[in-house]
């Protein structure tokens, strides 16, 4: 079993925002990964401004605080 590289990760990461925006435990189970990994990757893409992160103090289906995803602008890829 091979491990992805953080770039592959990355590309996983903006696919799946491509259709639309999705949280971290969303990302998770795309992308078939970790909620760490997700969330380190997350915070590197926002760096260069490439994703949006928006954290939310609470959902209203459970009251759990959650973080949202948004891709900022088109990728090519």
């Amino acid at each position: 079993m091979t491990r992805k590289s953080g770039l592959d990760v990355k590309k996983a990461i903006l696919k799946a925002l491509q259709s639309e925006s999705c949280s971290l435990r969303d990302l998770e189970t795309k992308v078939n990964t970790n909620y760490l990994t997700i969330r380190k990757h997350c915070e590197e893409l926002e760096y260069f401004g490439i994703i949006k992160i928006e954290k939310h103090k609470r959902n209203d289906k459970n009251g759990r605080p959650y973080t949202i995803v948004t891709l900022m602008r088109k990728t090519t890829r």
